[in-house]
């Protein structure tokens, strides 16, 4: 710019599942999450066919989200070290940052920030950090791991409606809303370190999340270094290595990726596109910012 006590078992079983180099894009279940658990069928409204939503996992849930998130503050987490990745966030004075150590076993915490109910959510497979809103149709709802992913990423489902959203679009996909948008908010991915300095008084997502795991394991490790997507994709592009870290903008008639090491060796990019000036900056707290030179 990711349920329930009882689900531990079930969700280690999971992340083992998810996170070997041997896993395979389909596999048989005994549940169809779809079918089966939300009961869609092929008269279902839907902007994308079933058949291109993958099953990852046994059951709806089976990564639990944080729904009643823990904090510490900056100078109490030991949990983390300086160069660990997290998600971060400033949201009415209020900042707070997410360790992907964490995200990597629970994907999503429904929380509150600054006062606005906020979903912050992660995928492994693809290192996408989005927050959208928690107001979905006029309620405030909370969001969930379908068991489910397209292109490879993880699709959520609220627990009003049911309906299944793209993550990194944060539109519905399948169910009553399809079409609609979520709104996003503006999340930062960058290291503990860099956020800790530029917002001293930040608070940090603890390890107490009422799950029995040991967050210091990295499951996906292997797999970021690896050229192969687990699950299918609808287009591919060889350009650059598939796990490459870019920051993605779109805006009016403009769709552009800056990758991660472009911007630590030019801090400050300025470029012109479809006739625009441009510059991308790479900020001290690590959040990342495009300006149209037109506009400001």
């Amino acid at each position: 710019m990711t349920r329930n006590n009882n689900g531990v078992a079930s969700f280690v079983a999971a992340a083992a599942l998810l996170s070997t180099a041997a896993i395979a894009a389909e596999r048989n279940y005994e549940t169809d999450i779809l079918r089966e658990t939300f009961g869609f069928t092929d008269a279902t409204q839907r902007s994308v066919e079933l058949s291109d939503l993958h099953q990852g996992c046994h059951a709806r849930d089976c990564i639990p989200s944080i729904d009643k998130p823990k904090f510490v503050a900056a100078a109490d987490a030991d949990h983390v070290d300086d160069n660990d990745v997290i998600l971060a966030i400033e949201r009415n004075g209020d900042a707070r940052a997410y360790p992907t150590r964490i995200l990597d076993r629970h994907e999503i915490v429904n929380d509150t920030i600054g006062g606005t109910p906020i979903a912050i959510t992660y995928c492994p497979l693809c290192g996408s950090g989005v927050g959208v809103l928690r107001t979905v149709n006029g309620e405030v709802t909370e969001f969930g791991v379908s068991g489910v992913l397209y292109n490879s990423d993880l699709v959520l489902y609220d627990r009003n409606t049911e309906t299944l959203w793209d993550q990194i679009e944060a539109k519905g996909i399948v169910g009553p809303l399809t079409g609609e948008q979520l709104e996003m908010v503006g999340v930062t991915m960058t290291r503990w370190g860099k956020w800790r300095k530029a917002h001293p008084n930040t608070k940090i997502l603890s390890a107490d999340t009422g799950f029995d795991i040991d967050y210091s394991l990295d499951p996906y490790a292997r797999y970021r270094g690896e050229d192969r997507i687990i699950f299918p994709v609808s287009t591919t592009d060889d350009r650059i290595h598939p796990k490459t870290v870019v920051y993605g903008f779109d805006f009016d008639d403009v769709v552009v990726a800056y990758t991660h090491d472009l911007l630590e060796q030019e801090q400050n990019y300025r470029h012109e596109l479809n006739g625009r000036a441009l510059q991308v900056s790479l900020n001290d707290d690590g959040s990342v910012t495009l300006t149209d030179g037109e506009t400001g």
